[in-house]
């Protein structure tokens, strides 16, 4: 098998006829062992539900329970080796197009990105030894796949590839549009985030962020902005409920809840999401093509429909894909609005802009920012540059103070918000405030140091760096690898300041933050990335098949070749990544489940009091979500047995209520199980006394 592997990579003269005859058995074989070789390395990772950043496991962990996957692994760096080897000539050459302090440059940072800074030394030193050698192995590896692509079947490829690419045109004389492929793009998006949200994430939050989501979505939907808190608050109490007031209300800003309301309405708030998901790729094709050509836009979208970052965001209950269309929908509507000399648009980009606002107040500050910039240097005269920011300035702040009077309804103060009169209350003072200082942050698990310094923004970029360059698409040769290439080499140009200033901006921003945002979704806090990440990894790919022509090949071949690349590993992506990750991660992530609704039903707790025993995190807070507006009503209300005093005081207040007692998934190992029910509180009661 190796033998045969080596003689189809060669290519020499003298294998012709040989070549010919097996044709595209070579690119397959390539191909296959990308895919093994993929698959097999993921096997080797630590990830799993519970939360944590990734990491490789140990060597004697390998060896003693994952022997297979490294057999397997060790298979194709044998294979790729020897490949790479009869190549080396034709590599070297190559490779010589590059500074060696480019290559050294490229090295290291490719390295630190492949695996999660952690305190444990081992371990760190284990994965980045192991990442790095599967990134290696997989960039030789898809080398190896564009070399074996025969040349005599470019031709007949070409032209079904150049349609693809290109439509009915590549030119801009159609204009910015949209057309066919962007619509199957935007609906496969939406079929397959939808599917992933019903049947893997089970239209159930699992991040607390995401239940304090439905729990505000839920009393929105019953036009209310705050609720009646239980007759036991103890029993019912969760982080970021301030379960000490008079009136209990989510914490988060409204707009978001808002469009979850809309979903909850009509019983399909996990649609929301999957819809946006599939506007987003709409409007992200169009923007792609305001900044460079439909071709550009075709292949930077399939890269960002085959992006597990992107999929699993739209599968959530998270905020960010809502921020995201809201601020390509500014962008887009700024420039129509330029072009044009609309106040109107320019209007409706500033109150999308005040949307985010309501949404994630600091990413509608940097989109405000940077599309003010835009504004200011894109337009023709003073007078159209200060017109154009003071109209998106005013639809932003217009619809942005909409936070004051929603301010003023929940925590009585116009300048206080929820999430402010929460932390300040329960926590400390600027608890959660941008900026450095001893005072900032909890100091969490996956926190690195107490408070937040220059030095903790540092190792919060290393952690998201790594989590882009694992989740942006999933490669196994590092999803950030034609960034870096593009960015070594020099060739961003300046239809590329756009992508860069959007990073920097994004990533300064949150750098003032005290938390990276955890491994949830990936990089999440730097979700506005990937829209200028994906415009710069097809920029890579363009330099790269430049590159390879300078060498002598066909400009137009080593196009395609390059374009094969991509759609290869965007392939073994889609088949390989992002299944592994939804069986180990995102199936019951963090414990969660909603398997207490359906025992609900199929017992038909009606107007009862269940009582839930095991873990507050996650067996009462997935029971939690499933509770009435107010506490009230003839639904069931889920209530956790904290302790005694706690359980005696939920029989004596709800003593008009039956009672059922079910243990959660911690104690039973498997789904939730009912103990007792249905009991009258009475006799619960008199039990305690006995």
């Amino acid at each position: 098998m190796l033998s045969r592997i080596n003689e189809f990579a060669l290519g020499d003269n003298q294998k012709v006829s040989l070549f010919a005859r097996t044709k595209w058995l070579s690119v397959a074989a390539w191909g296959g062992l990308a895919l093994v070789g993929q698959a097999a390395s993921l096997q080797m990772i630590d990830a799993g539900r519970l939360i944590h950043f990734q990491h490789y496991r140990l060597v004697s962990e390998l060896l003693n329970h994952k022997t297979i996957a490294l057999v397997l692994f060790g298979f194709q760096v044998i294979c790729v080796g020897v490949g790479v080897w009869q190549r080396r000539i034709a590599i070297g050459q190559w490779l010589q197009s590059f500074n060696r302090w480019q290559l050294a440059l490229a090295a290291l940072f490719l390295i630190f990105a492949s695996a999660a800074v952690t305190p444990d030394t081992s371990v760190y030193l284990t994965s980045l030894a192991i990442g790095s050698l599967v990134q290696l192995t997989n960039i030789a590896n898809v080398i190896l796949f564009i070399w074996a692509i025969p040349a005599s079947t470019l031709e007949s490829v070409r032209k079904y590839v150049d349609r693809f690419l290109t439509g009915d045109s590549d030119s801009r004389s159609d204009g910015v549009r949209l057309d066919k492929l962007a619509w199957i793009a935007a609906i496969c998006m939406f079929v397959l985030t939808a599917s992933l949200s019903y049947f893997v994430y089970q239209a159930h939050p699992h991040v607390p962020d995401e239940s304090q989501y439905i729990f505000q979505a839920n009393y929105m939907a019953a036009s209310q902005l705050t609720v009646k808190p239980p007759l036991v608050p103890e029993a019912f109490s969760m982080y970021m409920v301030p379960t000490q007031e008079a009136r209990w209300f989510g914490i988060f800003p409204p707009a978001w809840p808002a469009l979850l309301a809309l979903g909850t309405l009509i019983g399909t708030s996990w649609l929301v999401n999957p819809l946006l998901a599939g506007l987003t790729i709409l409007a992200a094709y169009l923007l792609f093509q305001q900044f460079y050509s439909k071709r550009f836009a075709r292949i930077a979208t399939v890269l960002l429909c085959s992006s597990p970052w992107f999929i699993f965001m739209g599968m959530s209950y998270m905020s960010h894909m809502a921020t995201l269309f809201f601020s390509l929908a500014a962008a887009l509507l700024l420039m129509r609005g330029v072009k044009e000399k609309s106040i109107v648009f320019l209007l409706i980009a500033g109150v999308a802009v005040g949307v985010i606002g309501l949404i994630r107040p600091l990413d509608a500050a940097i989109v405000g920012l940077l599309l003010a910039i835009w504004a200011f240097y894109n337009s023709e005269t003073w007078k159209a540059r200060i017109s154009a920011t003071a109209i998106l300035a005013t639809g932003t702040v217009g619809v942005a103070l909409l936070n004051l009077p929603y301010n003023a309804s929940v925590t009585g103060s116009y300048s206080l918000s929820p999430s402010d009169a929460y932390y300040n209350k329960y926590f400390w003072p600027k608890v959660m405030s941008l900026g450095f200082g001893p005072e900032r942050g909890m100091h969490w698990g996956l926190d690195a140091f107490a408070g937040h310094s220059p030095i903790e923004a540092l190792v919060n970029a290393a952690l998201n760096i790594f989590l882009l360059n694992t989740e942006l698409f999933g490669w196994g040769a590092g999803s950030l690898l034609l960034v870096t290439l593009l960015a070594i080499s020099g060739s961003i140009s300046k239809k590329d300041i756009w992508a860069v200033m959007v990073i920097v901006a994004v990533v300064g921003a949150y750098s003032l933050f005290w938390y990276h945002g955890g491994p949830d979704f990936g990089a999440r806090y730097w979700f506005l990335c990937i829209i200028p990440l994906v415009a710069l990894t097809v920029r890579g790919a363009e330099w790269l098949a430049n590159n390879l022509s300078k060498g002598g090949g066909d400009p137009g071949r080593c196009d395609l070749r390059v374009s094969l690349a991509l759609a290869m590993i965007c392939v073994l992506s889609l088949v390989v990544f992002i299944p592994w990750r939804i069986s180990d991660k995102y199936y019951h992530y963090l414990g969660m489940q909603p398997g207490i609704e359906q025992l609900a039903k199929d017992r038909d707790f009606g107007r009862s009091l269940v009582i839930v025993r095991g873990s507050e995190h996650p067996d009462y807070q997935s029971a939690w979500v499933y509770n009435p507006v107010n506490f009230d009503g003839l639904a069931p209300i889920y209530a956790f047995d904290k302790n005694v005093e706690v359980y005696t005081e939920l029989l004596r207040k709800y003593s008009d209520r039956p009672v059922w007692i079910v243990n959660g998934p911690s104690l039973t190992g498997a789904d939730y199980a009912i103990v007792r029910g249905p009991v009258d509180p009475s006799e619960l009661l008199r039990e305690l006394t006995q």
